[in-house]
């Protein structure tokens, strides 16, 4: 299959410590893969060096065949000036732990702001966008509320429909949930869910471990800054290979049962 995003000997030092540590990835379209592992395992900041939210210490990131952060001339890779850069990550959708939503701005305004700023769209056609991704995610009723009025279920999900209106090509999600009551959790997820069966490409950080034994295509388990197993949901779930995986599904299974 032909991959979507392909990540080459990725790589982030802070200081000596490399927290992604030569990470090799390839996607292919309408994947869902789901990254999992330990508090600190560089889960996080792999989703930041995908889309240059970090700048990574070395390697490479194509998506579409496209370097993220340079383009080659005369048989050398030349560095993208900041433009460049930013028009590039328009391709990546990224949703956060915290929604960071514009307190002043209604829903429909925090989802149309994008479109019209960096795109370029008209405020009628950036409200229009942006009301069919509300849709999208159920917020079909709230779209004039502003975050204070909505729940962080709801306010999750006007995240996901802001990043959606960008049309990306890819989906990074960052512990979506994590941030949530229990009880809002399952809103959230569904609708990623419903984006995965719509063949939305998507790279999901999680600790949701039900979820993406249900809705990944692949499962990364990551620790120390690596990929110690990439495997198919069933696999890794019912019999993973690496020992550290081994001792992460047995501590999970633990505060489960508690």
């Amino acid at each position: 299959m032909t991959a979507l995003l392909q990540i080459h000997g990725l790589s982030k030092l802070f200081g000596d410590i490399p927290v992604v540590d030569r990470v090799d990835l390839r996607m292919a379209q309408g994947e869902i893969v789901m990254v999992v592992g330990p508090s600190g395992a560089g889960k996080s900041t792999l989703l930041r060096c995908i889309n240059r939210i970090e700048v990574p210490t070395e390697g490479r990131v194509l998506l579409d065949g496209i370097d993220m952060a340079a383009e080659m001339r005369g048989g050398k890779a030349v560095p993208d000036p900041p433009a460049i850069t930013a028009r590039k990550r328009q391709r990546i959708g990224m949703v956060f732990q915290r929604f960071n939503l514009f307190a002043h701005l209604t829903a429909l305004d925090n989802v149309a702001i994008g479109p019209r700023r960096v795109q370029g769209m008209t405020a009628a056609d950036a409200r229009g966008l942006a009301a069919q991704q509300l849709v999208r995610v159920r917020l079909s009723d709230h779209m004039l509320k502003r975050p204070a009025q909505l729940s962080g279920g709801q306010q999750q999900r006007v995240a996901i429909a802001r990043a959606m209106a960008m049309r990306p090509v890819l989906m990074l999600f960052d512990e979506p949930t994590s941030a949530l009551d229990p009880e809002l959790v399952g809103e959230v997820l569904e609708v990623i869910r419903s984006l995965a069966e719509q063949g939305m490409t998507m790279l999901v950080v999680t600790h949701e471990m039900q979820f993406a034994r249900e809705v990944g295509t692949r499962v990364l388990f990551m620790d120390g800054g690596r990929v110690l197993e990439d495997a198919s949901p069933h696999l890794f779930f019912s019999d993973p290979q690496h020992q550290r995986a081994r001792e992460f599904l047995r501590r999970i299974h633990v505060m489960t049962a508690a």
